[in-house]
């Protein structure tokens, strides 16, 4: 009975552990910087997700994706709801951008383009973290986030010690 009872146990949780899925395609030696318009926010499990426009240097609109932590540590920890973007603002991501050269982004950090930081407890809150970033992770003050969302100013991507050694 017992032997029964944990081999069910099993199987219903063996779905979930199957269809969790690592961020090792992310290029966490890599910090990069984008704006852009928020076209849908997804407040669901597993992940945030953030589907966003950005203008590329040929002034192309690119549909990007960010994506997070869960939307249980974000609500607990950061205060976060379905609310807490809306279509049509103004956003600033900064993440690990995949490998692969397709448009998705981890987000490490997110702001408001009118300078509210919204942070990404899911993801740890301590500089160095290996499971963060690879990076020194620079918190940007209001003033800086509105000048690169107004497009006064660029970030150029900010590199690890792993990226450095390829050049």
């Amino acid at each position: 009975m017992v032997f029964l009872a944990l081999t069910a146990g099993l199987l219903l949780i063996s779905g979930s552990v199957l269809a969790h899925h690592s961020n090792a395609l992310s290029d966490k030696d890599r910090l990069t910087t984008l704006t852009g318009t928020v076209t849908k926010f997804a407040f669901t499990n597993p992940h945030v997700g953030i589907s966003f426009d950005v203008k590329d240097a040929q002034g192309n609109v690119v549909n990007w994706y960010a994506f997070g932590g869960s939307p249980v540590a974000l609500h607990r920890e950061g205060g976060w709801t379905n609310k807490t973007f809306q279509v049509g603002e103004q956003i600033l991501v900064r993440g690990h951008v995949n490998r692969d050269g397709k448009p998705l982004v981890l987000f490490v950090r997110l702001y408001h383009c009118n300078g509210g930081e919204m942070i990404n407890p899911g993801q740890g809150k301590i500089e160095g973290d290996e499971y963060l970033t690879r990076v020194k992770l620079e918190e940007l003050p209001p003033t800086r986030v509105m000048a690169v969302c107004s497009g006064k100013e660029k970030m150029p991507d900010v590199l690890g010690q792993l990226a450095k050694d390829k050049k």
